[in-house]
């Protein structure tokens, strides 16, 4: 089971969604998009997707559509794998199996593709797993309805993502991440910002989009569209929107 966030100014829905949605279903999840949108349009798709969405107001970034969906359909969070993610990355450009593998034997209760020290100790919340219907627990269970809607995306960071990986500590759940922080960046630095390239060959088949579309943003952030060629054939800059995404992700 995936609920997978997104966000678009128009109808139309990039490559990176579509085929992040095709391969988790291919992996034998069922996915739930939940697009957020001032658009009322149907979708496009480049294809048919493998999926059921959901559509709301352009509010309360990926929390708040995670929270959405799991409000409307709560009897899929007895799944025995669950994963929230969003599509602030670009990709996959290939198999999400070796990622999705991790996520399913690792011993642990909560689970995230990669984890940092940056702000606070935290597992980054692009894509998160739950195991065994911990989903439905008290604690998590009163925080995800509790939340409420910010605008500002450094709040959402600190009072959500960092916020939950505070409750699950609290509450003595064990987490754990599918590529550590230690082995892409310096202690504080952000993996998928700072470490993009040491995770691309680790075998991480995704790059922020925010990389792609201002590669300012980091000092070799202008090698990226070369260094995903190199390792996967593709050429990110024919993943994104086709309109240009304005929204901080």
């Amino acid at each position: 089971m995936a609920f997978v966030a997104s966000w678009g100014a128009d109808p139309h829905v990039s490559r990176s969604l579509s085929t992040l949605v095709s391969e988790l279903a291919r992996c034998g999840y069922f996915v739930v998009v939940v697009r957020a949108s001032d658009s009322v349009e149907p979708l496009v798709w480049p294809t048919p997707p493998e999926a059921l969405v959901v559509r709301k107001p352009n509010i309360g970034y990926d929390f708040g559509s995670w929270a959405t969906g799991m409000a409307l359909y709560p009897q899929l969070l007895r799944a025995p794998f669950v994963l929230l993610a969003n599509d602030s990355l670009v990709g996959p450009f290939g198999s999400l199996q070796p990622m999705l593998e991790d996520f399913e034997t690792r011993d642990t209760d909560v689970w995230g593709a990669t984890n940092t020290l940056q702000f606070s100790p935290h597992l980054q919340s692009y894509l998160l797993g739950f195991r065994n219907g911990m989903l439905r627990d008290r604690p998590v269970r009163t925080f995800w309805r509790t939340l409420v809607d910010h605008d500002d995306k450094q709040q959402i960071i600190d009072q959500y993502e960092i916020g939950l990986s505070e409750l699950l500590h609290v509450e003595a759940y064990v987490t754990s991440a599918w590529i550590d922080h230690a082995q892409v960046v310096e202690p504080g630095e952000n993996p998928v910002i700072r470490g993009w390239r040491r995770l691309v060959q680790l075998g991480f088949p995704f790059v922020k989009r925010e990389i792609i579309t201002n590669p300012s943003v980091v000092a070799d952030g202008v090698r990226a569209r070369e260094t995903v060629r190199a390792a996967f054939g593709e050429d990110p800059m024919d993943w994104l929107p086709t309109t240009p995404d304005t929204k901080p992700r």
